[in-house]
């Protein structure tokens, strides 16, 4: 069965908008503390020498929330951030979810032309400041 590649705006080369649902859908602390820990996370991931793609990138009802590219591999990662106020287990993340993230990712990279390699990251952020708690490259278990 072809793969059908969804139509979705092209965005500006230069600009790298947020999502304006992530705005109003979030109730406006929550989206504070989770618009800061994407602002982590970018840094975290820029100190590693990844360069930000995109951030909470949407296509139709697909969305991640940060896409990014290593400049030494060309390694591609979708990244999920989380912010959590308790520090628990990892943040239940989910099949359905894990879904969403691959076909927006596979649907970003299709816009793109990328043909390399993929890897999808989970990012939990924790506290006041905001830090990075924990990355998990390709980070799905048991799902």
């Amino acid at each position: 069965m072809p793969h059908y590649a969804p139509s979705c705006p092209e965005p500006k080369p230069d600009a790298i908008p947020a999502n304006p649902l992530v705005r109003a859908l979030a109730p406006y602390a929550r989206r504070n503390r989770g618009l800061e820990a994407e602002g982590v996370a970018i840094a975290h991931y820029e100190a590693l020498g990844y360069r930000v793609l995109a951030k909470n990138w949407r296509c139709r009802r697909f969305e991640v929330d940060l896409i990014l590219e290593h400049a030494a591999s060309g390694t591609w990662v979708a990244a999920e951030v989380k912010f959590q106020s308790r520090l628990t287990d990892f943040a239940p993340w989910n099949r359905p979810q894990l879904h969403r993230i691959q076909r927006a990712a596979a649907a970003f990279g299709r816009q793109k032309g990328h043909r390399g390699t993929w890897r999808i990251d989970l990012v939990r952020c924790h506290g006041s400041p905001v830090r990075v708690v924990e990355v998990r490259e390709a980070g799905w278990p048991n799902v």
